[in-house]
């Protein structure tokens, strides 16, 4: 059975090289809710409570943007094994339309009809009208980020998974020093609460895609 771990020389260093930028991305994804789920209970039980019932709907919309992010790994992958960066371009320009698509109508659900939104998912007013806060302006965030994560899949089949983890580094940063300052009112800025968290999120996820463009433009591969 262990014959099979016999590989040729350097093998596991080009394995280590791959998987720990990858390995890094997803300590930063966890950090980051962490740190936003830290920040906002110290507001209390109530934008608590609100915040967790406005992402259970987005948490979909992640889902959808991870399995469109997946299937177009598998074919850039293969892509790039045969050196066709026309179709890689293709694969992703698909995946950031299909992806981008499912996120802009949870934006605009979010923004033009967020109290019957937030209504399915829970019965309190109260938590309903905070969440309603913080929902109408996060939910932008995920349009941006729907076609980061579509451009760090792509990368990442293509052995670049550094490039993701750059791009993650900036946007954590970000988010958590604008969280430090719009939610608790840091820096001369106004105390925001909720509404700050979400902003936070939102001027991240805009920068990230910032970012993206930029190294998009520069390797004219998008």
């Amino acid at each position: 059975m262990f014959s099979y771990m016999k590989q040729r020389p350097g093998f596991y260093r080009e394995v280590v090289t791959l998987a720990t930028p990858i390995v890094l991305q997803n300590l930063i994804t966890s950090t980051l809710a962490m740190a936003d789920t830290f920040m906002v209970g110290l507001l209390g039980e109530l934008p608590m409570a609100a915040v967790t019932l406005a992402n259970i709907p987005l948490f979909v919309v992640q889902l959808f943007i991870f399995g469109v992010q997946s299937g177009s790994s598998v074919l850039i992958s293969q892509y790039r094994g045969r050196g066709d960066l026309r179709s890689i371009n293709r694969v992703m320009g698909i995946g950031m339309y299909a992806a981008g698509l499912i996120s802009l109508i949870f934006a605009l659900v979010t923004t033009f009809l967020p109290e019957w939104f937030m209504g399915l998912f829970g019965n309190d007013p109260e938590v309903i009208a905070t969440a309603v806060e913080y929902a109408r302006i996060v939910g932008w965030s995920y349009f941006f980020d729907s076609f980061v994560q579509i451009y760090i899949g792509a990368h990442r089949s293509m052995g670049n998974p550094k490039r993701g983890l750059y791009i993650l580094c900036v946007s954590m940063a970000a988010n958590t020093f604008l969280n430090w300052v719009l939610i608790f009112g840091n820096l001369g800025a106004p105390r925001m609460g909720v509404e700050g968290a979400a902003l936070a999120t939102l001027l991240a996820r805009v920068l990230s895609f910032a970012v993206m463009v930029i190294w998009a433009v520069r390797d004219k591969v998008f």
